[in-house]
Parts: C-alpha cells; sequence; structure tokens
C-alpha cells in the first residue's frame, strides 16, 4: 500500500497510544486529539480503515472481547457501536501493528534515543527514556515542580534490557527513574 497524507494522518496519530474509533468521526476530533483532522468525509472512513487494516499497518480490536475487525462490514459497524463520551470510551479501538509502525518509521525517521515517556500514579512518577542523558534531563525538569516535591532519595534507576518504548516498539534498551512526591 503506497502510504499517501491521508493514510499516514491514521498511522501518524497513533504512533504513541491507540484511538478509539469514535474519536475518528467526532466532530470534537481536532480538540480531543489536538491535531488537525484527518479530512476525511464520513463516507471515506471506513474504506480508509479497511484498506490500513488489509495492508496489515493497523489492527481494530473491541476494548473489551478484544475481537478484531478486518473487513469493510466489519469495520463499518465497529465505527456504529463505539463511543467517545467523556469520561466513558467503549467500542473498537485502533493501533498500529509492527509494520506499521516500521512504515511510520521509514517515513519520519525517529531517534528513539531522544524518545521518552513519563506517567504519574497517585504519589509516584515514572519516566522511561532511550537514553540515560534524555532521562536525567526529563527528571531534572519534572522533580523541580513545585507543587509536586520530590521525596528526597526516593528515586530509583533501573536500565530495562530490552525497553518496551511503546505497544509497538520494543528496543534493546531503555533507561527508567521512578520517584515519589508530595504537596
Amino acid at each position: 500500500m503506497r502510504i499517501d497524507r491521508r493514510s499516514f494522518w491514521f498511522l501518524d496519530a497513533v504512533v504513541e497510544l491507540r484511538e478509539n474509533l469514535a474519536v475518528l468521526r467526532s466532530p470534537d476530533i481536532e480538540v480531543i486529539l489536538n491535531r488537525r483532522t484527518h479530512g476525511l468525509e464520513a463516507r471515506e472512513l471506513a474504506p480508509m480503515l479497511a484498506s490500513l487494516c488489509e495492508a496489515g499497518l493497523i489492527r481494530v480490536k473491541h476494548s473489551e472481547t478484544d475481537a478484531l475487525v478486518r473487513t469493510l462490514p466489519e469495520i463499518e459497524s465497529a465505527l456504529a457501536v463505539s463511543s467517545c463520551k467523556p469520561g466513558r470510551y467503549s467500542g473498537f479501538w485502533y493501533g498500529l501493528t509492527p509494520e506499521g509502525g516500521a512504515a511510520w518509521e521509514s517515513l519520519t525517521r525517529p531517534d528513539w534515543n531522544r524518545y521518552s515517556t513519563s506517567s504519574r500514579r497517585r504519589r509516584e512518577v515514572c519516566i522511561q527514556a532511550g537514553s540515560r542523558e534524555v532521562a536525567e534531563a526529563e527528571f531534572a525538569w519534572q522533580s523541580m515542580e513545585p507543587s509536586q516535591v520530590l521525596v528526597p532519595g526516593s528515586e530509583v534507576w533501573t536500565v530495562m534490557r530490552p525497553w518496551p518504548a511503546t505497544y509497538w516498539k520494543t528496543l534493546p534498551m531503555g533507561f527508567q527513574v521512578r520517584y515519589r512526591w508530595a504537596r
């Protein structure tokens, strides 16, 4: 499959996280995704997703049953039952396959050593990065947040081998720091 501007949009939108199908037809798509819309008419959406599935670039799966859909009629049904009401997303989600990720990488040429992610759960922060330098820089920046004071001595550094950088991309090595914070 030739990756044109429109099909690239669908790959790029799910590089870090999978997305609910209902978001793709939402009038608020630009607000929800913080990016321009895909620009397709409603009637063009299911055929685009079906062609990406057929090419092996994306996978469409139900969030609770793990049921996969691949064909145009199945994707049309999946779009119809998916919902993105605030606080209550349900139905089918789509994400990259390893092949879709490789296609995205061939067009964007990312430097995974500069990639980082962070998450917060309760009073703990977890930062992961492709290089120690990036992890340290992110840690220095985030641990200086005035409303979330670093608990001294709480940071724990780990070298991860392998490192699941995203849901579709695993790298040979990554760096992680976890730390606690207080108000």
